[in-house]
């Protein structure tokens, strides 16, 4: 740990990064476990972007099928509510 950072403002899981939404919700390496598994799912392979608020701009897929289409416009929703319930 380096000197003068406090573990008050450091992610729960990874220990490593600050605190912050975009950490929590798309870039802690335990959450992004779960990121892998889900889009791995759809067959999708995704570069994520740094911020939560792009992630959910670029969330758009074209060619999937109209079920599909459904689901996957839910998924980053569905995981963020799960994610942040856990970590509160």
């Amino acid at each position: 740990m380096r000197r003068g950072r406090s573990m008050v403002n450091r992610c729960n899981l990874c220990k490593e990064n600050e605190e912050s939404a975009d950490h929590i919700l798309i870039h802690c390496g335990k959450k992004r476990e779960l990121w892998t598994l889900l889009l791995s799912s759809f067959g999708v392979v995704w570069v994520f972007p740094a911020l939560v608020r792009n992630l959910l701009l670029e969330w758009k897929i074209k060619g999937l099928g109209k079920k599909r289409s459904a689901v996957w416009r839910l998924v980053p929703i569905c995981l963020f509510w799960c994610i942040w319930g856990e970590q509160n």
